[in-house]
């Protein structure tokens, strides 16, 4: 089964997150109703691939496909929508440009798709210490600035004609404010953002120069 251009077909376990299990190992039930959008699925597995990628795609993807039928996908949020709905042979599918999955699970191991990051928050440990005392006061609460600091956890292929960047996971970077989207992925959260949005790599020692 092909699919139009750019487009990759998923199927989706369950429409909506809608339980929390808690430490005695019992579940909550979610009323997704409010705030669905908050709650919506954002993981699938790949049922059908396009036939061919835009070369010159808007979100200047390089035009490889990394996908497999059969790989479990993490995606943009607005993906399991009823416009996205598309039925073959009586079972549902949705629709998602393939630029907009983030990163793909593969015999176990996580991989990136494009040009998307992973990167995780540190703004809670990166603060400001009140000197003679042991009081910080995280990043969160101080006067913004037009960057923030994370750890960057995976990376994919580079811009299309552009070099890789000098950076491995476990980097702290500096990235645009605004860039960091928050999704979680196998269970814990991350910020999904594209390189372009890494300005720097700064060394650990270097972090309180920063707060």
């Amino acid at each position: 089964m092909d699919t139009p251009k750019d487009i990759v077909l998923v199927s989706v376990k369950q429409k909506y997150n809608n339980e929390i299990e808690i430490s005695n190992g019992q579940v909550i039930w979610l009323d997704t109703s409010y705030r669905p959008m908050h709650h919506v699925s954002i993981c699938g597995i790949v049922e059908a691939l396009p036939r061919m990628l835009s070369p010159n795609h808007y979100a200047h993807g390089n035009s490889t496909m990394d996908l497999q039928v059969g790989d479990k996908v993490y995606f943009h949020y607005l993906t399991v929508d009823p416009h996205n709905l598309v039925e073959v042979d009586g079972k549902d599918y949705y629709q998602v440009d393939y630029f907009n999955i983030f990163c793909y699970k593969r015999d176990g191991e996580m991989h990136m798709t494009n040009e998307w990051c992973l990167v995780e928050p540190v703004e809670d440990v990166v603060g400001t210490y009140y000197e003679g005392t042991s009081i910080m006061v995280p990043e969160k609460y101080r006067k913004k600035k037009n960057y923030k600091i994370g750890k960057l956890k995976k990376i994919g292929r580079p811009l299309r004609n552009h070099d890789a960047l000098d950076v491995a996971p476990e980097d702290y970077v500096i990235y645009k404010k605004d860039s960091d989207f928050e999704n979680e992925i196998e269970g814990v959260v991350y910020y999904t953002m594209m390189q372009k949005n890494l300005f720097a790599v700064i060394q650990e020692e270097c972090l309180k120069n920063f707060a």
